[in-house]
C-alpha cells in the first residue's frame, strides 16, 4: 500500500514538475527580454575598396636610341640632384658631323652662285648703258632683255636653294642639339644602368624621380568610374604594414579605359580605367612598388540609420522588429549604403522608431516582448 502511495506521489510531482516547466517555457516565449536602438540620423560615408601600387609622383626612364648614334658620355651619377633641363648624358653621331660639314659647303656654294649672279646683273646695267648711247634706250633695253629675264630666274632659283640648304641646316643643328639628352624635370637620379647601353637591352639606362613625392596608381571598373571624382577622400592601408594607415585624395580618373590586348573570345572582358591617388603624407614607411588598399570615400551626407545587426534578409526581403505597444512588429525596410556598423534606412521606418537589435529566430511578429 505504501508503496502505491508513493508512486501515485511520484507521479503527480512528475506532471507538476513539467508542467510548471512548460509555464516558464510558454512565459519566456511569449515575453522574451530584447534591446532596442532608436532610428536616428546619422553620417553616412559610403566608401569604394581597390588595389593599389605605390610609385613616385613624377619619374622619367631614359632608353638608348640607336638612331642617335653611340653614348658618349653619362654626365650625372647615382644621387645627383637634378633640375628640369640638367644634361644627362650625350652621344656622338659622326654621321650628322659630316651632314653638318657638307650642309656648311653646300651654303657656301650656294651663296658664292648668288652674289656671282648679282654681278652678271650689274654688268649688265653697265652694258645697257653703253647701249643706249650707241643705239638708243629703246633698242637697247631690247637687246638685253631675255639676258636679264634668265639672270633673274637664276638669282631667284639660287635663293630658294640656299633657303632649302638654311632649313637643312635647322634640322642638322635640331638632331645635333638632341645628341645631348636632358631632363624632363627636376628630382634625384635613382639609378644608372650601365648594362643598358647595349643596343640589345630593353632596361633604362637612367631613371630620375622625386623620391619624397608619392602617387598610388591603380584601376578601377566603368561602374565606380561613375562614383569616384578627383579630390575625393582616400585611407590607404598595406598588409606588409597592418599597423599604420595612410591619407590621400583621388588626383585623377582616366577619361578613357587602359588599353588591354585582346584576346580570342574574350570580347566583353570587363573595362578599366586608370586612376592616381596623391599621397598626402610625406613620411611613408612602405616603399615604391608596394601593393596598397585603397579606400575611396565616395560620399558624406546625413540620413536615417540603424545598426547592421539589427537587420534581417528573407530571401531578397529585409525586415526588422520595432517595438510598439510592448509587442515586437515585424517590418519590412528598404536598406541603403552601409557605413561602419550602421546602415542607411531607405524606407520603411520612421525616426524614433525603437528596433529590436539582433532579434531571435524565435521572435514572431505581435509576440509580447520585454525592453531591457
Amino acid at each position: 500500500m505504501k508503496r502505491k502511495n508513493w508512486i501515485i506521489i511520484s507521479v503527480i510531482t512528475l506532471i507538476i514538475i513539467l508542467v510548471g516547466t512548460n509555464v516558464i517555457r510558454t512565459l519566456s516565449k511569449e515575453n522574451p527580454e530584447v534591446k532596442t536602438v532608436t532610428v536616428g540620423e546619422r553620417e553616412i560615408t559610403g566608401s569604394i575598396m581597390i588595389p593599389g601600387t605605390l610609385s613616385l609622383k613624377e619619374e622619367k626612364f631614359i632608353y638608348l636610341d640607336p638612331e642617335k648614334g653611340k653614348i658618349a658620355e653619362i654626365l650625372v651619377k647615382e644621387g645627383d640632384k637634378v633640375e628640369k633641363g640638367s644634361a644627362l648624358l650625350r652621344y656622338d653621331n659622326e654621321q650628322l658631323q659630316l651632314e653638318k660639314k657638307q650642309n656648311a659647303l653646300s651654303l657656301e656654294s650656294s651663296y658664292l652662285r648668288i652674289n656671282q649672279i648679282k654681278n652678271q646683273l650689274n654688268d649688265l646695267e653697265e652694258k645697257e648703258e653703253d647701249l643706249e648711247k650707241q643705239i638708243g634706250e629703246k633698242e637697247a633695253e631690247k637687246q638685253i632683255e631675255s639676258e636679264r629675264n634668265q639672270l633673274n630666274i637664276d638669282l631667284k632659283m639660287a635663293d630658294i636653294e640656299a633657303r632649302q640648304i638654311l632649313l637643312q641646316k635647322e634640322t642638322i643643328e635640331k638632331k645635333l642639339g638632341e645628341l645631348e639628352v636632358k631632363s624632363e624635370s627636376s628630382g634625384s637620379v635613382i639609378t644608372i644602368n650601365s648594362d643598358a647601353l647595349t643596343t640589345q637591352s630593353q632596361n633604362p639606362i637612367i631613371h630620375v624621380g622625386k623620391i619624397n613625392e608619392f602617387v598610388v596608381k591603380g584601376t578601377i571598373s566603368e561602374y565606380d568610374s561613375l562614383k569616384i571624382k578627383e579630390k575625393q577622400s582616400v585611407t590607404l592601408k598595406s598588409d606588409v604594414i597592418p599597423d599604420k594607415t595612410w591619407k590621400g585624395a583621388v588626383e585623377s580618373v582616366s577619361l578613357l579605359p587602359e588599353q588591354a590586348n585582346s584576346v580570342m573570345g574574350n570580347e566583353d572582358q570587363a573595362v578599366q580605367y586608370p586612376i592616381e591617388v596623391n599621397l598626402q603624407d610625406k613620411k611613408i614607411e612602405a616603399k615604391p612598388g608596394f601593393k596598397l588598399i585603397m579606400e575611396i570615400e565616395t560620399e558624406k551626407r546625413k540620413a536615417l540609420a540603424i545598426q547592421l545587426e539589427a537587420v534581417k534578409q528573407d530571401g531578397e526581403i529585409q525586415f526588422v522588429y520595432i517595438v510598439e505597444d510592448g509587442k515586437a512588429v515585424h517590418k519590412e525596410v528598404e536598406m541603403g549604403t552601409a557605413s561602419g556598423d550602421f546602415i542607411e534606412v531607405k524606407k520603411g521606418l520612421n525616426k524614433g522608431d525603437s528596433v529590436i537589435v539582433n532579434p531571435s529566430k524565435n521572435l514572431e511578429n505581435n509576440m509580447e516582448v520585454t525592453v531591457e
